[in-house]
């Protein structure tokens, strides 16, 4: 796999050691992290192409993060990953800049095609809209901001 920089943020620091090996081992570069305000000092000196934030962090949650984090790298593709599940958060994760949404535990076969998108860059970017009560995006390989399931 092409080299890949991707930040893990989850405050679970078993979750962020299991998934890091697994991406080290598909050749992937990896930072941790375990709370926001750490994850933004780490993008201070590194430009990511995939960022998966955890939802559910004291101080600081996934949805802030993924905010904070977009006003100064635009491009990184955002996987949101969660426990929790709502429509209310789903609006909020698009209009934050978040690309998927994947529960956990996540399951790397649901995962893995957002990574090979990111690392092909096939990954659409065009801005999620939200219209109707549901969230769309047009011409995206990967299904739009979605709660992505087996």
């Amino acid at each position: 796999m092409v080299d890949t920089n991707i930040l893990l943020v989850d405050d679970d620091q078993d979750t962020c050691a299991s998934m890091s090996d697994i991406f080290l081992d598909l050749g992937c570069s990896v930072d941790m992290a375990y709370d926001g305000p750490g994850a933004l000092e780490l993008s201070e000196g590194h430009q990511y192409r995939l960022a998966l934030l955890d939802y559910n962090m004291p101080g600081m949650n996934g949805l802030e993060l993924c905010r904070r984090l977009k006003n100064f790298q635009p491009s990184v593709v955002v996987a949101l990953i969660t426990a929790f599940s709502s429509i209310a958060t789903t609006g909020a994760a698009a209009e934050a800049g978040v690309r998927c949404s994947l529960l956990k535990p996540v399951n790397f076969s649901v995962l893995m095609p957002l990574v090979e998108e990111v690392v092909n860059g096939s990954v659409n970017t065009i801005p999620v809209e939200i219209g109707h009560g549901d969230v769309s995006q047009r011409n995206a390989g990967v299904a739009p901001y979605q709660e992505r399931r087996e």
